[in-house]
């Protein structure tokens, strides 16, 4: 007898999108399940080494909190488990939450056994059935074979837009005009001494240093490496390829390409920067750090206007902060674009709602912006944002549609969202 699930509302990935997507829909009255390829919850943040929070407060002198809701239970999760939640300065000038990827997967599935949210994992979705404007059921497989789940609407939290793919909805690769911002690999590193110096311009120096003597395999010059006070380990975001695509080939050769590139810096560091002579690497990815990939066209795009004007709205969902962040050249660090005082931008309600299905929502780095306002919304802390207003929203869909934003708003603002 062939395997067919039924429930309310269905949350494809399991990263932070999809996470806060599962406590907004759950929160709201729907029974949830998350479907999730990799063994455990995180997305980039467990499975790629993305270990800071970005996009919780405002940037500036004086830092003010724009994440609540989902984002706050989950800090409260970290927090019970001994981890700081507290803020530091990047050297970038940005407030970022720092946190270690195993006490994350623990604290993710805390959360959603709190809510009673059924999780799949090793279970990878590779059809979805539709008519009339709706998604009705997504065909997954796993290691017994493939089945089937019904829901009454879906949030896609894959990151690429993988399930509003497969059913065929609208979407745009990168910034719509065939580029995606580079993807990277990001490497742990410990014996990382007291004195070292990991200043963006330190790690230029050593790296120009290194491809003085032919070092091939490096690309950026400048890059972050992520070290709470006190730690003497980090991670290092350098080792970067560009992707014109997501097929297997494309990203089979982009992880061998950066895997190469991570051993060449780790050497550079050894060599030329202060503090690092002993340094070694003990862990990559496991996967490939993926900036920006396909996105959901929706009723509404976030513009770059929206965002650097910090436009506030009647339709918002949430609040984002981050400043636009653009990594499109191989060799630099990236660009970067300030948010006019410092402030926040409300985030709009249509950019979730996919202008294909009636009950499909977008969440996380899948949502509909344009270049420069992505490079804003995509980072975690506006995940938790778009991943709760997704599931609430899916929670609420009737056969009509997307729910009223009053509704919307209402719920959101029960749930602790920062409006």
């Amino acid at each position: 007898m062939k395997r067919r699930l039924q429930y309310d509302v269905v949350i494809a990935g399991g990263g932070v999108a999809g996470i806060a997507a599962a406590v907004g829909a759950s929160r709201a009255g729907a029974r949830t399940l998350v479907i999730e390829r990799n063994p455990y919850l995180g997305g980039d943040a467990t499975h790629s080494n993305v270990t800071a929070y970005c996009g919780f407060y405002t940037t500036g002198e004086t830092p003010v909190k724009v994440v609540g809701g989902a984002g706050d239970e989950m800090l409260e999760q970290l927090s019970a488990l001994g981890q700081d939640t507290s803020y530091e300065i990047s050297p970038n000038g940005n407030p970022t939450i720092k946190f270690e990827p195993e006490y994350m997967k623990l604290a993710a599935d805390f959360l959603l056994s709190q809510y009673g949210i059924d999780v799949l994992f090793h279970c990878q979705i590779i059809g979805a059935s539709q008519a009339e404007g709706r998604i009705h059921e997504v065909i997954c497989v796993d290691d017994e074979g493939e089945f089937r789940v019904t829901a009454n609407s879906f949030v896609d939290a894959t990151g690429d837009a993988n399930l509003a793919f497969l059913a065929r909805a609208e979407t745009v690769w990168g910034n719509g005009r065939g580029e995606a911002q580079v993807a990277s690999l990001v490497m742990r590193i410990d014996h990382i001494g007291e004195d070292a110096d990991l200043s963006p311009e330190a790690v230029r120096k050593a790296v120009r240093k290194a491809k003085t003597d032919e070092d091939q395999y490096l690309t950026k010059e400048t890059g972050v490496i992520i070290r709470r006070t006190g730690w003497d380990f980090g991670y290092v975001l350098l080792p970067s390829s560009k992707l014109s695509e997501l097929s297997a080939a494309e990203l089979s050769r982009a992880e061998m390409n950066t895997r190469r590139q991570a051993h060449a810096y780790l050497e550079a560091f050894r060599r030329y920067l202060k503090g690092m002579e002993n340094c070694r690497m003990t862990a990559s990815g496991p996967a490939l750090g993926i900036r920006e990939g396909r996105k959901v066209t929706a009723k509404y795009q976030l513009t770059a206007e929206d965002v650097l004007t910090a436009r506030k709205r009647t339709d918002g969902i949430g609040r984002g902060a981050w400043k636009p962040e653009i990594h499109r050249d191989l060799t630099e660090m990236g660009q970067y674009f300030s948010l006019e005082g410092d402030s926040y931008y409300d985030i709009p309600y249509g950019m979730l709602c996919s202008s294909s299905f009636k009950n499909l929502y977008a969440a996380g780095r899948n949502v509909c912006a344009d270049e420069i306002a992505f490079a804003s919304v995509r980072v975690m802390g506006s995940a938790f944002v778009t991943g709760q207003a997704a599931g609430v929203a899916a929670a609420l869909t009737g056969t009509g549609g997307n729910p009223d934003i009053v509704r919307v708003r209402q719920e959101l603002m029960k749930q602790n969202v920062i409006l």
